[in-house]
């Protein structure tokens, strides 16, 4: 009776760790969605304004993609390397997944910046790249 309760002992904690393990491997191994940017260096709007585009697209499982359209982005905002990320504008997309925007370089200092996609329709958060605002 022993020997039974231990091999079912045994057999329980092996399915109750592959069940665990196989829901974590789920919930980190969803597609993130595809944010392409032009660098805001080269479109200075005014003295301190530069403009940011972007487009948001959804790769599919066949292999195409779709426009992120009508959709929230975020973008955020961080003074230094240790910093937290803080959201400064949340703005939309366009029929296409396209995001325009104004992003400012500081007086004195350097702010970073960058545009964020929340996790949602079984994609997972996607960030997109980090661009260093300042004046020389």
């Amino acid at each position: 009776m022993r020997v039974f309760r231990a091999v079912l002992a045994a057999f329980v904690a092996a399915l109750l760790m592959t069940g665990a393990l196989s829901t974590g491997a789920t919930a980190g191994s969803l597609p993130e969605r595809i944010i392409d940017e032009r660098p805001p260096g080269n479109k200075q709007v005014t003295y301190n304004a530069f403009k940011l585009k972007g487009t948001v697209l959804e790769p599919q499982v066949d292999g195409t993609v779709l426009p992120y359209a009508n959709q929230q982005v975020k973008i955020l905002k961080k003074k230094c390397g240790t910093c937290k990320w803080k959201t400064v504008k949340k703005i939309k997309t366009d029929d296409a997944g396209v995001f325009k925007t104004r992003i400012y370089a500081p007086e004195k200092g350097r702010w970073k910046w960058r545009s964020k996609v929340d996790h949602s329709n079984g994609f997972s958060n996607t960030k997109g790249k980090v661009w260093t605002l300042y004046f020389k």
